[in-house]
């Protein structure tokens, strides 16, 4: 029995809260070269949530290695936002030292020094959206940067406005060109916020163009023979450059042991992101393994169910 009979067989055996099975939309994996599917929409444009994070942190990967100048000096993982942003919002006097802190790798790892989410929608529905930076610079920022990891989306869309600011083209346009092209990805959606692509959140694309993402990854960069991000790169993309003990819950299929530049990093060689009600794109290294599921389930934590004791 191959590995997607089995995951179909434990759909079967998961329900959520309200009795229902767990609302799985199509499921795609690489099992050591082996592609399997179990599709229900494979084609449709999905919203990616939170996995749109990735698609930034590859678009990082490609300016480094490209040595894009910033004011001059390549861009690397240890490049200073302030110089770029600081004049394009007032920032009060308490967040200034802080954010002349912030070094690209800072913003990659959710270590701005937020102490919770607050740049999803719920938080920002009634802020008009040329007041979003602003907003985010200004916010309260309780810890030290590169101090602690708490999950966010104002760092990606940070990161967004940096590099929009600093080359002079927006990210998803770069994306578009660099990552999507060579993948030969042409069909998806991603609106911006004011001027600015969200980075966060926001990004429709097909399954079928997901698990190309998830491909090069496992790949280390490379894609059908063409090296789009360097080996290297992905290494310190998909290994752990902050720990999150905190963040581990040793219940789930994929506790949250630490993080890397915008991926989860997991138990048995394991490394992921999730986004709202259940996107996942997993990929094991050493056992040449990607999965990735989309899902339309409120209850997101029941999605990874779905794996115990099979991955």
């Amino acid at each position: 029995m191959n590995l997607i009979e089995k995951i179909k067989i434990q759909k079967e055996k998961v329900f959520t809260s309200n009795g229902n099975n767990v609302n799985i939309d199509s499921i795609m994996l690489d099992d050591n070269g082996k592609l399997q599917s179990h599709f229900y929409k494979p084609d449709d444009l999905h919203e990616m949530r939170s996995i749109s994070k990735v698609m930034i942190a590859l678009a990082y990967g490609i300016a480094i290695d490209k040595k894009m100048l910033v004011n001059g000096r390549p861009l690397t993982e240890n490049t200073y936002i302030y110089p770029i942003i600081k004049n394009l919002a007032h920032i009060k006097d308490e967040n200034i030292e802080k954010i002349k802190k912030w070094k690209i790798k800072i913003l990659l790892t959710y270590s701005a020094g937020y102490e919770k989410q607050m740049f999803s929608k719920k938080y920002i529905e009634d802020i008009d959206e040329k007041d979003y930076l602003s907003y985010v610079l200004n916010y309260e920022l309780k810890n030290q940067p590169d101090e602690k990891y708490v999950y966010n989306n104002a760092e990606l869309f940070i990161l967004s406005v940096f590099f929009q600011e600093a080359f002079g083209i927006n990210i998803k346009d770069f994306i578009e060109k660099e990552l999507f092209a060579p993948l030969e990805i042409r069909n998806f959606i991603w609106e911006n916020y004011g001027k600015y692509c969200p980075g966060g959140t926001g990004l429709y694309l097909s399954h079928n163009d997901l698990f190309k993402i998830g491909e090069l990854i496992l790949h280390k960069g490379n894609y059908n023979g063409n090296q789009i991000i360097s080996e290297n790169y992905i290494d310190t993309m998909c290994s752990t450059q902050i720990e999150t003990p905190y963040a581990a819950k040793p219940e789930k299929v994929l506790p949250k042991v630490g993080v890397g530049y915008i991926m989860h990093i997991s138990r048995d060689g394991f490394c992921f992101k999730d986004g709202t009600n259940g996107q996942y794109l997993i990929v094991n290294f050493n056992k040449n393994l990607l999965i990735s599921i989309l899902s339309s389930e409120n209850e997101m934590s029941y999605v990874t169910e779905i794996l115990r004791d099979i991955i």
